[in-house]
């Protein structure tokens, strides 16, 4: 789902939680970790005690796949009218993010959430975009299948990756510039070895953003940065950073002061 009123469409993300049946007794209930995009990266909980009981929704090292929350609206299924949960900033450092809704009184009884989570990039370069979806694929399986078509290989250890150096100059002026100087290898296709101490993985992912602009799991990979930083590929370098910021110990205190600032006794808690 996209939403836009200029400019980028931002991805706009529908959750749905049920927490079961409330009950009378206050008590905190949160789900377990939420998968998006094959990472656990989000968490949805609910301080129900007497007087001004919290909804609150977590966002945790989502920058390890290049993006951020922007913004949460949040409504019941029973009533379409969805509100914007308030953001709480707690610094730029780290990847943990809050957002919560308070409510004036505890909830009671048989609710279902419903969240519209509002997903942007972590670097400008890094847009969701409508796209031909097909060409990406195309571009791919042109490096994984049509080997023969192939013009340059990456040597990994004992791993080797065909490539093709139209692309890989295109998207990159120091590959453009080693093109330039160095002669063919066996069988006609030059070599680049890595000697970074990359794993075949890292280097199959640093091929795949090339490729595709998109990368194959999480951009939290130190050897993926140095590739990036080398080749001066500096859309991915910022991704790689963004996604190896560490949640910071004062962030992660702030947000435990915060909702556990109500001084009423929890009676009990449980995870979904």
């Amino acid at each position: 789902m996209t939403s836009s009123l200029f400019g980028t469409p931002n991805m706009i993300l529908p959750y749905e939680w049920i927490p079961g049946n409330l009950e009378d007794e206050p008590m905190t209930i949160a789900s377990k970790m939420i998968l998006f995009r094959g990472e656990k990266v989000f968490r949805v909980g609910l301080k129900n005690h007497e007087m001004n009981p919290v909804l609150f929704f977590m966002s945790i090292d989502l920058g390890k796949i290049g993006m951020k929350v922007d913004g949460i609206k949040f409504g019941f299924q029973e009533n379409v009218t969805m509100k914007k949960m308030t953001n709480h900033e707690f610094g730029k450092v780290g990847n943990l993010q809050l957002f919560t809704m308070t409510f004036p009184k505890k909830l009671i009884g048989n609710r279902t959430f419903v969240f519209r989570i509002c997903i942007v990039e972590t670097d400008p370069g890094y847009s969701y975009q409508l796209s031909d979806r097909l060409a990406k694929d195309q571009l791919w399986a042109a490096l994984i299948i049509q080997k023969h078509l192939a013009d340059v290989e990456f040597v990994v250890k004992d791993k080797i990756f065909p490539a093709h150096k139209s692309i890989l100059a295109a998207r990159s002026q120091v590959f453009a510039a080693e093109f330039e100087k160095k002669q063919p290898g066996r069988n006609g296709l030059q070599q680049i070895r890595i000697e970074t101490r990359a794993e075949p993985s890292t280097v199959l992912n640093f091929l795949h953003f090339i490729y595709t602009g998109e990368s194959i799991g999480t951009f939290a990979d130190e050897k993926l940065l140095k590739l990036a930083d080398h080749y001066q590929l500096k859309i991915l370098s910022s991704l790689c950073q963004h996604a190896l910021k560490k949640t910071d110990a004062m962030q992660m205190a702030k947000v435990t002061n915060y909702l556990n600032s109500n001084p009423e006794e929890l009676y009990s808690s449980k995870i979904m």
